[in-house]
Formats: C-alpha cells, sequence, structure tokens
C-alpha cells in the first residue's frame, strides 16, 4: 500500500460506503492521507456523524475524536450497532490501562 494513503475497512451498514460491496468480502476504501488530520476530522471528511459510528480502531489502538491519523493507517470504521462486547472499558480508560482517555468517546 502507499504509505501516504490510509486504508480503512468498513464493517456492518458503513459497507454501503463502498459501490458494490458484498458482506462476503472485506469492504476498502483508500484515501489520500491528509496531513495532521484526526480522527474526527476523517467522519466528517466521509459524511459521517459521530452517532453513525460504534468503536473505531487506528492500527489496532480505540480511536478517538482526536487522535491523529498517520500516513499508511489501517483504520477499521464500525457502525454505532457494533461495539466491543465487553464494553471496551479497559480500552477506553477506565484506569487499568489509561487514565487520560474518556469513556465515551461519540
Amino acid at each position: 500500500m502507499n504509505s501516504r494513503r490510509i486504508e480503512i475497512h468498513l464493517y456492518g451498514a458503513l459497507r454501503s460506503l463502498v459501490p458494490d460491496s458484498r458482506p462476503d468480502e472485506d469492504t476498502v476504501l483508500r484515501l489520500d492521507s491528509i496531513s495532521n488530520e484526526t480522527f474526527g476530522g476523517l467522519v466528517a471528511r466521509l459524511g459521517l456523524k459521530p452517532s453513525d459510528l460504534g468503536d473505531c480502531f487506528i492500527d489496532g489502538t480505540l480511536a478517538k475524536p482526536s487522535s491523529l491519523i498517520p500516513e499508511g493507517a489501517r483504520i477499521g470504521l464500525f457502525p454505532f450497532n457494533m461495539v466491543l462486547l465487553c464494553g471496551g472499558q479497559h480500552l477506553k480508560g477506565h484506569g487499568y490501562t489509561h487514565t487520560d482517555v474518556d469513556v465515551d468517546y461519540y
């Protein structure tokens, strides 16, 4: 993959962002990277609202609106009805791993 592009893997209803996507195949949207773009900025660029999303990831790390997106990033976008089964509190900062992370990002 070109390091100046980002790869966005879409799940559930968000697959509709890619015409003719199929649920039995990976649905990947490739976009040019924008310097210093945040996850919140990417969501807006895609024409989505934060309320459209569930738990999402940047290179395997839980994303929050202020997270910067590096060149070549792999992003996982899940719709509002697809969240971590455990609630993801250990990733969202209930005190065991991160103390500076908000619990409810969106």
